[in-house]
């Protein structure tokens, strides 16, 4: 089962969604461990689709020969994995449509998945993302709380990130550490630096087998123009035993003349 290529894509058999309900968004929980890649945009860079593989955090990578626990499931990078596959349909920073191609919790067959990807293609074409306008992503360098972007729409600047963790204080011993987190992204350009986004958020996890919360910018997503940027964050949780890196939508932002604005 070939699912490396926007061609045959990754998609999905809609839910049954009430008509007020918004689909659940995987990059708003932290709780998962994930992949990405974005696909296609639309014409104006206000809609896009990612790619998530929703990653089995506990099962290893096959070791070389060895057969995968679902045959088939490969990612856009060649490893084949164990986990669920979906596509993200985003608005602005809203997410529109949630569509699966593979499963999660069992393997997907075949001919299913190629079904679920032509009915995602025909969704996304009637939302007017095309799929072979990927645009530009910029890996945060490792070690580092900035991105450098060169290309596009006012060009060049530096996105600078911030946080600030504040753990709860616990009356009673507890191997859990919880607390509040302050994320803020700013923009360089010249001499000047402006504040862009704005997210508080809660955390929690143990602390058992030297168990740590780490967060910090991952990377950027930018339209073929340049004028939309898709920032996001990451969380690695984790202890002496492994550990599961969440990516985090931090938001959309969009640039309005010499402005660097959320969408």
């Amino acid at each position: 089962m070939n699912l490396l290529l926007p061609s045959l894509g990754l998609c999905a058999l809609l839910v049954a969604l009430p008509a007020q309900a918004a689909p659940e968004d995987p990059l708003a929980k932290g709780t998962e461990n994930h992949e990405a890649q974005v696909l296609g945009w639309s014409a104006d860079g206000k809609r896009f689709v990612v790619r998530l593989y929703q990653l089995d955090p506990f099962t290893p990578r096959p070791a070389l020969g060895e057969k995968p626990l679902c045959p088939g499931y490969v990612s856009h990078e060649g490893n084949a994995f164990q986990g669920g596959l979906v596509w993200l349909v985003y608005e602005r920073s809203r997410l529109i449509s949630a569509l699966p191609i593979l499963d999660v919790k069992t393997c997907t067959p075949e001919q299913e998945a190629q079904k679920r990807t032509e009915a995602a293609k025909k969704k996304l074409g009637s939302l007017g993302i095309q799929l072979d306008a990927p645009g530009r992503e910029i890996l945060a360098h490792v070690n580092t709380s900035s991105i450098d972007v060169s290309q596009g729409a006012q060009a060049p600047y530096t996105l600078e990130y911030e946080e600030r963790a504040t753990p709860q204080a616990s009356k009673a011993p507890s191997e859990m550490q919880r607390g509040a987190l302050e994320q803020q992204l700013y923009v360089r350009k010249g001499e000047a630096r402006q504040r862009v986004l704005g997210r508080k958020s809660s955390f929690e996890y143990s602390t058992a087998m030297a168990g740590y919360l780490r967060t910090g910018l991952d990377r950027v997503w930018l339209s073929p123009s340049g004028s939309t940027v898709v920032v996001l964050a990451y969380e690695r949780v984790g202890n002496m035993s492994g550990g599961r890196k969440s990516l985090r939508l931090l938001g959309v932002l969009g640039w309005s003349g010499a402005a660097l604005k959320p969408l």
